[in-house]
């Protein structure tokens, strides 16, 4: 405690043991009857200035994440000590105030560590009593240890209500499958795990190449109509770079968009939107107007906050694509139904009603010689045997019997070989390891998946030359199908492959899923293309 009073004594100052331990009581009681700090300070701030018989006082904490001090209670200070909004400034100001003829100042302690301070002093002459010193220093031990019980207590609660609100983005995320009802509550949370007074969830349209903001949190809704470039903004940034960001002043950034900067955006954090390597956007948290400092802690959680998000982005894309697949494959079943009836009806019965008819007029005619009638009976069996390859074609297009009978590395043989046959291509077929049978499941699984990617081959890839490769170990298969064509940029799953009419890729992802095992599109615009299956055995 440090004392700058001038004079020894004050007549009708002086206090016997009695009164001060009766206000020390009465300091005591007050303080552990609650958890409201700056309420409880602010009615002790009272009580100590009557002690004393001051009428100026204040008492600073100590912001320990902003590494500053905050003015909570105070009375009568000048009004630049209470304008001024770093606290450690205010309080150098009133330590050396002119206007000011004695004063007091104390810290707050607790466990041998500071965490506020108390000053007390007037504008006239007011000498302070030795035992005045002691029962302030004493009052200031007590109010110490109270602020950190409260901010413990404090603490403790927040991190609670941080745990409910984590869990509740988790549930959100797991729960809900629809971006317009999961992200808008995901910014709610973020804002409020923050303290923040605003939000916006910027998402990179991929399609379009630009950068959307179709969610707000106390922002103008016609900010939602904003659209800028790929990599333009903060949100730009923290897509491009992945890093978390912090802009103390959001109207000098150089990046800033004007319909922000209208806004009144002043402090913004804001972190990446990720799912595993996949950045779908952006997350900002903000204040208006005024400054706002966002601690280390507060970026940990946004960032866990961004993860979440991306999961929820993640899964919803998923669950559209899935959606669509599902309406695509019953539409292409009904195709396919629709083509297997018209093909049967147009070709394969239609020649049997000739076949029908020929041998009806065999069975009616009358004047038929041996010779003539045998050689009837020659162009009957010859049509008859056209319309057995044309089933037996039909048949093998639907599924091959050599696959059950022999296998699939005989089958993937013979697709090769037909191949070569009937389409401009220089096909192969390689096998490395021991040659023997699957499981009936994976053999087929693997022949579609085949099958798909040699379709694609020939009709989309104007490759000249196709090479499968299977290569089986004691623990897996891995089959390879590729060519020298003119590839493509391949999508991911996230990128609405059904809706952009890549429902084989889909397929294939599927089918190598349901095995247990994973499938690699590798393929660059003019580089040629390489399906890589790999599934467990």
């Amino acid at each position: 405690m440090t004392n700058k009073a001038t004079s020894k004594t004050k007549p009708g100052h002086t206090r016997d043991a009695l009164a001060s331990l009766k206000t020390l009581n009465e300091v005591t009681t007050a303080l552990t009857q609650s958890f409201n700090l700056e309420q409880t300070l602010d009615e002790i701030l009272d009580r100590v200035l009557d002690v004393v018989g001051v009428r100026i006082g204040a008492i600073y904490l100590l912001e320990k994440e902003r590494q500053g001090l905050s003015l909570v209670a105070q009375r009568n200070l000048p009004p630049e000590v209470v304008d001024e909004p770093d606290g450690l400034k205010s309080s150098r100001m009133l330590a050396r105030h002119e206007d000011l003829q004695c004063k007091l100042a104390g810290p707050l302690r607790s466990k041998g560590e500071i965490n506020g301070l108390l000053f007390v002093g007037d504008r006239r002459s007011c000498p302070i009593l030795r035992q005045d010193e002691e029962l302030l220093d004493t009052i200031c031990n007590t109010m110490g240890v109270f602020a950190e019980n409260v901010r413990l207590y404090q603490e403790r609660t927040r991190q609670l209500q941080i745990e409910r609100s984590v869990i509740e983005v988790t549930e959100e995320v797991t729960s809900e499958l629809e971006l317009d009802r999961v992200l808008p509550k995901v910014m709610e949370i973020a804002v409020d795990l923050a303290r923040a007074e605003g939000g916006v969830i910027a998402l990179l349209d991929e399609e379009r190449n630009v950068i959307r903001y179709p969610y707000l949190h106390h922002l103008p809704p016609e900010l939602a109509d904003v659209t800028v470039s790929k990599g333009e903004g903060l949100s730009g940034q923290v897509m491009v770079t992945g890093e978390t960001v912090v802009i103390d002043n959001y109207q000098t950034y150089p990046k800033a968009i004007p319909a922000f900067v209208e806004a009144g955006l002043k402090s913004v954090l804001t972190v990446p939107i990720v799912s595993g390597e996949r950045t779908f956007g952006a997350l900002s948290v903000l204040s208006i107007g005024e400054a706002e400092a966002f601690s280390e802690r507060e970026k940990a959680l946004l960032t866990a906050v961004g993860r979440q998000a991306g999961i929820a982005i993640e899964n919803a894309y998923l669950y559209e694509n899935m959606r669509f697949y599902a309406r695509q494959i019953t539409q292409a079943q009904e195709s396919e139904r629709r083509r297997i009836a018209r093909e049967l009806h147009d070709d394969t019965i239609q020649s049997l009603v000739a076949l029908s008819r020929r041998l009806e007029a065999l069975v009616t005619a009358e004047d038929l010689s041996p010779e003539q009638c045998a050689a009837d009976i020659r162009q009957l069996q010859a049509a008859t045997g056209e319309i057995i390859k044309r089933v037996r074609r039909f048949s093998q297009d639907l599924r091959p019997a050599i696959l059950d009978d022999l296998g699939l590395l005989p089958t993937l043989d013979e697709l090769t070989a037909t191949m070569n046959r009937h389409d401009s291509l220089q096909a192969e077929f390689r096998v490395k390891g021991e040659e023997r049978r699957l499981s009936s499941e994976m053999e087929l699984t693997l022949f579609r998946i085949a099958q798909e990617a040699l379709n694609n081959v020939r009709k989309h890839a104007d490759a000249t030359r196709v090479v499968t490769t299977v290569e089986l170990t004691d623990s897996a298969v891995k089959m390879t199908v590729e060519d020298n064509g003119k590839g493509f940029n391949p999508p991911t799953l996230t990128d609405h492959p059904a809706a952009a009419g890549k429902l084989g890729l889909i397929g294939m992802h599927e089918r190598a899923r349901l095995l247990g095992g994973s499938l690699v599109v590798d393929s660059q615009p003019g580089e040629g293309t390489k399906v890589i299956v790999n599934v467990p055995v």
